[in-house]
């Protein structure tokens, strides 16, 4: 286990190394900065959580192939999430999320897309790059999306006192 948090480490320190086009472009930088926990209705919550189900575990097996350099099962896991259902904004989800999802549900798209990228020319320097950049992306709708359905307690329950 420890052998895997050093490498994730590695890999997350190299990739801030690295120069190049696998950086976030300026509008995903506003994005990560600007994106802050959002209020949706409890509809919207229930459905992110059930749409999120297969999402965790393609990015647990995806972070593990990563950090252990197994390009073949890294790719695998990469374009299971590039090519994963999405949620069309123009087509009428059944319920009204932010903006602010479309734009990471694309960025998320596109850096699963370049990590098979990586992996196909078996460079773990633009692997740890395209892995970061994901990473980013993954915290910032996290921070929007889930922190607020985990930190708000749930109606006739109290928060624990710390």
């Amino acid at each position: 286990m420890r052998v895997v948090a050093l490498l994730v480490a590695v890999i997350a320190c190299s990739a801030l190394a690295q120069p190049g086009s696998v950086f976030p472009s300026k509008d995903e930088k506003e994005m990560a900065r600007l994106l802050e926990p959002q209020n949706v209705s409890s509809e919207v919550k229930s459905f992110l959580k059930s749409k999120m189900k297969s999402h965790n575990k393609d990015m647990r097996d995806l972070v593990l192939a990563i950090a252990t350099l197994r390009y073949e099962d890294s790719k695998k896991f990469a374009q299971g999430i590039a090519v994963a259902p999405r949620l069309d904004k123009a087509a009428g989800a059944s319920v009204e999320l932010p903006p602010a999802y479309f734009t990471l549900q694309d960025a998320l798209r596109k850096q699963a897309e370049a990590i098979s990228a990586a992996c196909d020319a078996k460079n773990p320097e633009d692997l740890a790059a395209t892995f970061s950049t994901m990473m980013r992306t993954c915290v910032s709708c996290h921070n929007a999306f889930l922190v607020p359905q985990r930190d708000k307690p749930e109606k006739g329950k109290k928060k624990d006192a710390k």
